[in-house]
């Protein structure tokens, strides 16, 4: 989900409507985000064997991980379109970040990243993995979350992005709310779900238009 507006020519694939489609990755707007964040991810994984523990149970090739090919240069394009609008040295929360490349990519646009995850593992092996990758441990840490509460002050973080998670959170109208608690005041919140237009998994058509109340 996305907003819309007018970037000019720049931002025609991500600014559209905030649905994917395969011809998408043809362009070359998401070309050269997808490269970017895969020299991102290749440094990332050449680190691996320093901090990855062996019950970490989540994709270890999380870019080309199912629909988070779009999903991560979606997120990636808008954090860095409205990072002048978001202050000199902007927080961010990763909400069910699991541990990944991508905070890394986004601390080197300037973002003070947050993670946050209910597996315990990630607590362990994301402060290892920003070791491994020499990166400042104020600009990308980990806090544990039991799955009701964010653990985020009020009003505490400038933006929030969350990447095909809610739709494994059967009462994800809680977390909405918890979203819109820590979130700052016009800050701004990128989310995308797998929409499952069977209803036959999770997220259907009429989750779907729970989800739109609850956010609205």
């Amino acid at each position: 989900m996305g907003r819309t507006g007018n970037y000019g020519a720049g931002g025609r694939t991500f600014n559209r409507c905030g649905l994917a489609a395969l011809s998408d990755l043809s362009t070359d707007e998401w070309k050269r985000i997808f490269a970017r964040l895969e020299t991102v991810q290749n440094e990332f994984l050449a680190k691996e064997s320093e901090f990855r523990s062996p019950e970490y149970q989540w994709p270890r090739d999380a870019l080309h991980n199912w629909s988070r090919v779009w999903e991560y240069a979606y997120a990636y394009y808008f954090l860095n379109e409205w990072k002048p609008e978001l202050g000199a040295a902007p927080t961010i929360a990763d909400l069910g970040s699991g541990v990944t490349f991508f905070p890394f990519a986004l601390s080197k646009l300037g973002y003070t990243v947050i993670c946050t995850d209910t597996d315990p593992v990630c607590e362990k092996d994301l402060p290892r993995a920003a070791r491994a990758l020499g990166s400042d441990s104020s600009k990308v840490s980990f806090r544990l979350t039991n799955g009701d509460t964010l653990p985020f002050r009020d009003s505490e973080v400038d933006a929030i992005y969350c990447v095909s998670v809610l739709e494994h959170i059967p009462k994800f109208e809680n977390t909405v709310i918890e979203m819109a608690r820590v979130l700052k005041s016009g800050g701004r919140l990128i989310l995308t779900i797998d929409l499952d237009l069977n209803g036959k998994h999770e997220i259907g058509k009429e989750r779907y238009l729970d989800l739109r109340s609850a956010l609205d």
